[in-house]
């Protein structure tokens, strides 16, 4: 049976109710403010189609990051990119690092591929490294997400480029989901795009729905210097991929994107180091993540979320059907008032909760 797994669910399920919702990790200071005037200004192209190949949007993003407009497909969020990649590779067994994203999984297993994992295991700091790379054997298609959700690891360029070699004697995709790079105060150095002209079997994963805080926007990109791939991405799912509204929002987001993204930088360290130091002194185990979220685990025997959600707070939380345990948990960052409220909270049910259960 369909179950959702993702965050940002909480106010369809509590209508009415007001959350103070730490689920989902969206850029703290909102989508860019150019971002709607460009979309009421869309609104009249609603009665025709959009253009299927996006292409002025495809030239923004190309000179956004210094790519080639023809190696950009755009597509309805990262997630449906994820779903056309999948259908794109004729393999049996696809393989993930475990815990990561749960739509590599479902995409895999929607088109009917075996699911490999490589285990990235807590004794080790959840980091992925060179010793991991025995684990790609048969897959056809590989997925890793740097820095990774939901512990917010980064895994080195070099890594990247190692496993790229390995995998491109066997043909093998590799695809790097970089929709937190962005976050990151070390993207240049981390991001594996300066790898695309080399290597033709990676594919680097982007989207507007957390750097710019557009989720309900739907809009996802990938690169790639095999133009036979990015067609067959075009192949693999319905026309129209992006809607005339996301494209505007794209183009309108990627118009101050350097200054927009220097800042959430800076914010989003400042915050992440807030919330760390904070969980930290009440005893939780802390990974040290780079991303806009904050990955730690209980260090008591009681059920975090189920205690929030009575304070109106949404956090999220894992089982094993995420590779993980209800002890780890993941909050994305907000404004400080707010993730002062979080702090506050989870102080409090430490406290009377988890003083019990230690």
């Amino acid at each position: 049976m369909y179950e959702y797994r993702h965050g940002g669910n909480v106010h369809h399920e509590h209508e009415g109710v007001k959350f103070l919702d730490f689920s989902a990790s969206i850029n703290p200071l909102g989508p860019p403010p150019q971002v709607e005037e460009a979309i009421r200004k869309a609104i009249v192209q609603c009665d025709r189609y959009p253009d299927n190949r996006s292409t002025e949007l495809r030239k923004h993003i190309a000179a956004f990051e210094n790519v080639e407009a023809g190696q950009i497909f755009c597509g309805g969020g990262s997630s449906d990119v994820i779903f056309r990649l999948a259908s794109c590779v004729e393999t049996r067994t696809g393989l993930v690092f475990r815990p990561t994203f749960s739509d590599y999984e479902r995409a895999l297993r929607v088109c009917r591929k075996e699911v490999a994992y490589c285990r990235l295991e807590e004794r080790r700091g959840f980091v992925c490294d060179d010793s991991m790379l025995n684990t790609v054997r048969d897959a056809g298609i590989v997925f890793l997400c740097n820095p990774n959700n939901p512990t917010g690891l980064l895994t080195e360029r070099t890594v990247i480029e190692n496993l790229l070699r390995r995998c491109e004697k066997t043909e093998t995709l590799v695809v790097v989901d970089e929709c937190f790079m962005d976050f990151c105060q070390t993207a240049n150095e981390t991001t594996a795009k300066p790898l695309l002209d080399e290597f033709r079997n990676l594919v680097v994963l982007k989207a507007f729905t957390k750097t710019f805080a557009l989720p309900g926007i739907r809009l996802g990109y990938a690169i790639c210097s095999d133009p036979s791939l990015i067609d067959c991405l075009y192949a693999c799912g319905p026309d129209w991929p992006a809607s005339c509204l996301a494209q505007a929002a794209g183009m309108a987001a990627l118009d101050n994107a350097v200054e927009y993204i220097a800042e959430t930088v800076a914010y989003a360290a400042k915050e992440r180091q807030f919330v760390h130091r904070e969980l930290d002194e009440l005893g939780y185990t802390v990974f040290d993540g780079r991303a806009n979220y904050v990955f730690f685990k209980i260090p008591c025997h009681f059920d975090l979320k189920k205690e929030l959600d009575k304070r109106w707070i949404r956090l999220r939380s894992f089982d094993v059907a995420d590779g993980l345990g209800p002890e780890f948990c993941r909050v994305g960052l907000s404004q400080h008032d707010n993730n002062v409220r979080l702090i506050d909270a989870i102080r409090e049910v430490t406290r009377e909760t988890g003083g019990r259960s230690c």
